[in-house]
């Protein structure tokens, strides 16, 4: 599927090893750019439940959205994108993920 992100920050840090390295330690860069990989092979939503990353929904302010673990709590964070996103974006009706955000939720 076709991955987007929720910010230019976001995808900044997601288009470069070097900055994953930077926010995430190399571990945790590794562990993003595996969970990024898995979301773009993916075709279905299902595909990702088959993978390694734990692909869960979330509840509560997060309903709609699914996290996959990353490293030393982080998660992350995506939803799939409406019909009326694809089409803004150009695409067909193959599902595409939008990245929220990368996050530790649990820390509190």
């Amino acid at each position: 599927m076709e991955v987007f992100y929720a910010d230019i920050r976001l995808q900044a840090i997601c288009a470069s090893a070097r900055e994953m390295r930077k926010q995430f330690g190399e571990e945790g860069a590794k562990k993003l750019q595996l969970r990024l990989q898995a979301l773009r092979v993916s075709e279905t939503l299902d595909d990702l439940f088959q993978m390694p990353g734990r692909c869960h929904p979330l509840r509560g302010d997060r309903a709609g959205c699914h996290a996959m673990d990353l490293h030393q709590g982080h998660r992350l964070v995506f939803r799939l994108m409406s019909l009326e996103e694809k089409i803004e974006q150009g695409l067909s009706e193959e599902q595409a993920a939008l990245v929220i955000e990368i996050v530790d939720y649990h820390r509190g």
